[in-house]
């Protein structure tokens, strides 16, 4: 699908295109810049297209480029993120509930997600978000390292049952 913007002028149509509706944004606003200067300029009618094509090609390919760069932009500041936020928190997190809850048995009891934040934060000295220590929880859940009982809102996990319930099945 192809998407045109137009101006219509004292000497014609000016417009640009794109396959993307957001790279005609910054398009639009040179197409206005290009109006004024052609209106302020008064030139002939017949050096109108002439001097328009060239700015509509420029500014077209002037917005792609800026939407690449955008993206770029937007990708570049993501991976910096993922570092801190994001699933690298939740990476992180996983890796020190593995590491220092689950090796030390502190597990062993029923713990809240506000318990092992609490945990969390005092054993590495690191601010962590309930969302993610609960979403961390989860996957050790998934995965099969963890049972979860309780209702929604009010989770508590523990190893405890899953290992009473090998226990069980290791004996049948």
């Amino acid at each position: 699908m192809k998407y045109i913007v137009s101006i219509n002028t004292e000497f014609g149509t000016i417009s640009a295109e794109s396959k993307h509706p957001e790279d005609l944004r910054d398009s639009l606003d040179a197409l206005r810049k290009l109006e004024r200067s052609l209106s302020t300029s008064k030139r002939k009618v017949k050096s109108a297209p002439a001097t328009s094509m060239p700015a509509k090609k420029k500014s077209a390919r002037g917005s792609e480029k800026k939407a690449r760069a955008k993206n770029e932009k937007v990708d570049n500041e993501e991976k910096a993120l993922a570092t801190r936020d994001g699933h690298g928190e939740t990476t992180t997190i996983l890796r020190e509930i593995e590491e220092r809850l689950l090796e030390a048995g502190f597990f062993d009891k029923p713990q809240t997600t506000g318990a092992v934040k609490s945990k969390l934060e005092y054993e590495t000295k690191k601010k962590f978000t309930s969302r993610k220590v609960s979403q961390a929880l989860g996957i050790l859940r998934d995965r099969g390292s963890l049972t979860r009982a309780g209702k929604r809102n009010s989770y508590a996990y523990s190893r405890k049952y899953l290992e009473e319930k090998a226990g069980v099945q290791g004996a049948a």
